[in-house]
């Protein structure tokens, strides 16, 4: 490893750092599906679509509210992945591994922030950012809150970078970044405006041109993303705004106080948090920047009634990296009282400390919750996939609109949506499989037989789904029925 490290122009302990980080992230993106839903509806699924011509669109593709950008990215690992095994799964695989090597940048970040105070520093940080579970759990998912946090925290590294060396060329890259950040979760842009003040200060003539030509880029890139697809540029930002503020579409998903992310950080924590704060004031005194970043990241996503955890990722992953390299600085406070412990064994303690702090946030509920999410409907598809025969699937009174994903589906059938008995025992004809909830199977006709329940663990939120299939061929056409035009008709 020295000697790729030497080629490669890389410290060693950086080298086994993103090396660690990978070997981690790698059973993750294999093991878990999704984090939530839209990393498949709203990005697998519209670069599935472009492959194969048939794709579920809800409500937020038809109003226009989501940029391009994101499934063009991942459109890359879709198709190989399809091409590679067209009637499995590596499709959907594929692009979380690609999610997961992008997030080693985070690993860079963290060592780049602590090298400019000592390669002690570097190491503890870039080790959280290789272990912590937040940066390895949600780094291969595919969502923008990932992609703005993989985007963002190499950009603060490198203005940190542009601030010490003043290379005009780390402040275009810096606000490349940023930029994309930005374009990948807007309501971020006033966290951001933060470190592009503090970065480029009264500098008109280095730092602004440069840190704003690097955002126009990203710009840039959103603008040709959406024109290869037919819309006009920046357009969505204005629709999503309008659904989501002037119409009030989000609050439909819940509604919490402002306080809540604030709360679910103290249920997280939990005994942790005695010891993180104290960590994170050490660390603010080294990057006071980060830490008001991080604040007005909580601060302006609390401000909204829609509250999700991955919306403050940014904001727990600078909390967290702060936190990282303060330890080391409390770690020297306590060790310049107590001269008996050697400075290699205080490193080993410190990196088993966050270690074991890591798997204790990850296996104790909330997080524990995250490792399950997706897997029963996933398990649903492949038993659908498994069936002879299938030439139409429906699914009958499942409340998680919308369910099916052509993408984890991967099957050129009909699907339809069906909410009531009485359209289940006259449209039988148009479908011979159907997913329901467990609670649901008796209300089948008699001819449809039990395939299998795909029982849920974790999280509650998710039902009991079960497959039922009968013999024979589909003779009708799903109408009214049929998957989107249900959707639409739902506004869903």
């Amino acid at each position: 490893m020295r000697d790729w490290a030497r080629r490669l122009r890389l410290d060693p302990a950086l080298l086994a750092l993103l090396v660690l980080a990978f070997a981690l992230r790698v059973p993750i993106a294999l093991l878990t599906v999704y984090h939530h839903a839209d990393e498949v509806w709203q990005y697998v699924e519209p670069a599935y679509g472009l492959i194969t011509g048939d794709w579920i669109k809800t409500w937020d593709i038809r109003l226009g509210i989501r940029s391009w950008l994101i499934p063009l990215l991942l459109l890359p690992p879709v198709w190989i992945g399809h091409a590679l095994d067209p009637a499995g799964e590596l499709h959907l695989i594929l692009p979380r591994l690609a999610m997961a090597l992008a997030s080693l940048g985070s690993v860079w970040a963290g060592w780049a922030l602590g090298l400019r105070i000592s390669r002690t520093h570097a190491i503890v940080a870039g080790f959280v950012a290789a272990v912590w579970i937040d940066f390895a759990y949600f780094a291969s998912r595919t969502s923008s809150d990932t992609l703005s946090v993989l985007a963002v925290l190499p950009g603060l590294a490198l203005l940190t970078r542009f601030r010490d060396s003043g290379l005009a060329r780390l402040a275009w890259g810096a606000g490349f970044l940023l930029g994309l950040g930005f374009i990948a979760r807007f309501p971020l842009g006033p966290a951001l405006a933060i470190p592009f003040l503090w970065a480029g200060r009264g500098d008109f003539r280095k730092a602004w041109p440069a840190l704003l030509g690097g955002a126009s880029l990203a710009v840039l890139c959103d603008i040709l993303a959406n024109a290869a697809m037919g819309q006009p540029p920046l357009l969505w930002i204005v629709r999503n705004v309008l659904a989501n503020v002037v119409e009030n579409r989000s609050l439909a998903f819940g509604v919490e106080t402002p306080d809540w992310y604030v709360r679910v950080l103290a249920w997280q924590w939990q005994f942790i948090a005695i010891v993180l704060i104290p960590c994170i004031f050490f660390g603010y005194r080294r990057y006071p920047m980060l830490l008001l970043t991080a604040l007005a990241v909580i601060a302006v996503h609390s401000a909204i009634g829609h509250k999700e955890y991955r919306f403050i990722l940014l904001g727990v992953s600078l909390l967290v990296l702060l936190a990282a390299i303060g330890s080391v600085d409390l770690l020297k406070w306590w060790m310049a009282r107590r001269a008996c412990v050697s400075s290699t064994k205080a490193l080993a303690m410190i990196l088993s400390l966050w270690l074991v702090a890591s798997v204790q946030v990850a296996l104790v509920e909330p997080f524990r919750i995250n490792w399950t999410v997706g897997q029963a409907p996933l398990r649903a598809f492949r038993t659908v996939r498994a069936q002879p025969g299938l030439c139409g699937l429906a699914t009958y009174r499942i409340r998680d609109v919308p369910f099916v994903s052509r993408a984890m589906l991967n099957r050129e059938v009909p699907v339809m949506l069906i909410s009531s008995e009485a359209a289940m025992r006259v449209t039988t004809q148009r479908y011979n499989v159907v997913i329901t909830p467990a609670e649901h199977l008796s209300e089948l006709p008699s001819d449809f037989r039990f395939k299998g329940c795909m029982t849920r663990e974790k999280p509650l939120f998710e039902e009991h789904y079960c497959v039922m299939a009968r013999p024979g061929p589909c003779s009708e056409r799903p109408g009214m029925l049929e998957y989107n035009t249900a959707l639409k008709r739902m506004d869903r």
